[in-house]
């Protein structure tokens, strides 16, 4: 049986199941000097419903295509229903159908919008709220950002479209998709149980499809058999597969989209917290915590699953504010060159379906207890990151911790890096005989 100190320290220490705060600002720094992005044309926007039209019979084969294969590949892989496999006979509401057989909350919006990077805009366009954006379960920490309403037919930029769709899967892509989840689907899907997250938190439920923990010992996965049940390698291959079939069939727009969805899951996997259950506790640690808490001494069990929680919030909260302060300066930066920096693409192997779990997730584990003591080094030395104080004053923060920055430009430098090579192998033209 697994330990309950596991399970509860496991169901509290990423309530907001979040990789990086915000993808698209990350995305378009990472994305934004790729010659065959920067120089492509402008992609004519269209509804989901009219891509499903026009390549019905290809979408429906390439389904079928990927459920055989996943099932074949994926560990702890749910074998999709029967009854989710898009009809012969097109139905009448099309984006329903693909979502469902796609697995995905048929609740989303797939609102047709882009975010602007901070400080710029298109004052020509109206902007949406949140709530037409997203699910109202993920709404609290997208409240301030900026939605550009685009109108079927407009012409924008491949980058923009790629960067924006990268933010969308924290917009309830993945929320109540599993049996003991609220919701429609939830009965339908086939996940089972929901393995890990806050039951407080609805938005939680996503963290299944948003983390994975690839890398532990063998004793843990004995004792925690659970860890195995989550997918994002499977969403990043899902969107791929999209993508590629929309660029080859004419719809570069649901390209660069798709692609975005899938690069969510690559980009949340280089977020450590996202790659490994328990940074900076070992097995040993563990469960001398939980044989003091159950004779009756449980202080250092608290401490632990407060410890892992506060940090994990408080370092998104830092590197975002000082990256949104850092565009708005308008000056050059190492973590801004951290994001476009092309020097250790080449050094990864090439993307396969496999690269999430063992390269980009290897990668995060790795690093992920160096990183857990930088930020607990900062945390002892400043104050965390809200935006105001308690005399409602704005806390400034001066960026000045030499170990925590060196990791965040570690980790900014391995999201750009594996960012552009899923982004690479999306559009890469297939391969003639």
């Amino acid at each position: 049986m697994m330990p309950r100190f596991l399970l509860l320290l496991l169901c509290t220490a990423a309530p907001a199941a979040w990789g990086w705060s915000n993808h698209t600002v990350g995305s378009y720094l990472a994305l934004q000097d790729v010659p065959a992005l920067r120089d492509a044309a402008p992609v004519e926007v269209e509804p989901l419903a009219q891509f499903v039209a026009q390549q019905y019979s290809a979408v429906a084969q390439l389904l079928d295509e990927q459920e055989r294969f996943a099932r074949e590949h994926f560990n702890a892989y749910p074998p999709r229903p029967d009854s989710l496999k898009l009809p012969a006979t097109p139905p009448d509401d099309l984006s329903q159908a693909l979502l469902h057989a796609l697995r995905v909350n048929p609740l989303i919006h797939l609102s047709m919008v882009i975010q602007p990077l901070p400080g710029q805009d298109m004052p020509a366009h109206p902007h949406l709220k949140a709530e037409q954006v997203m699910v109202a379960q993920t709404l609290s920490p997208w409240n301030q950002q900026r939605f550009v309403q685009l109108t079927s037919g407009e012409a924008v930029s491949p980058v923009a479209v790629l960067a924006s769709a990268a933010d969308e899967p924290d917009y309830g892509h993945d929320i109540n998709l599993f049996s003991d989840n609220p919701g429609p689907v939830a009965a339908l899907y086939g996940f089972g149980p929901q393995p890990f997250g806050d039951a407080r938190f609805q938005f939680s439920s996503q963290a299944p499809f948003h983390m994975g923990f690839f890398h532990e010992s063998p004793v843990v996965y004995a004792a925690a058999g659970f860890l195995q049940r989550s997918w994002p390698q499977w969403r990043a291959y899902q969107y791929l597969g999209l993508s590629r079939l929309a660029f080859a069939t004419g719809h570069p727009y649901w390209g660069y989209r798709f692609l975005g969805w899938g690069l969510h899951h690559i980009q949340d996997l280089t977020q450590p917290y996202h790659a490994k259950p328990l940074p900076g506790v070992d097995l040993p640690s563990m469960l001398l915590m939980e044989g003091k808490a159950l004779a009756g001494f449980d202080t250092d069990k608290k401490a632990a699953i407060e410890r892992v929680a506060t940090r994990h919030t408080e370092v998104e909260k830092y590197q975002f504010t000082w990256l949104s302060r850092l565009l708005l300066s308008g000056q050059p930066h190492p973590m801004l060159a951290a994001y476009a920096d092309t020097r250790r693409d080449a050094s990864y192997p090439p993307y396969s379906v496999d690269y999430l779990t063992n390269v980009v997730s290897a990668e995060s584990a790795a690093q992920a207890a160096a990183f857990d003591a930088a930020i607990g080094q900062w945390l002892d030395t400043a104050p965390p990151t809200t935006r105001f104080s308690a005399g409602n004053q704005v806390q400034r923060e001066d960026y000045d911790h030499p170990a925590l920055n060196q990791q965040l430009l570690q980790l900014i430098g391995h999201f750009g890096a594996h960012s552009r090579n899923y982004v690479g192998a999306g559009m890469a033209k297939p391969e003639t005989p």
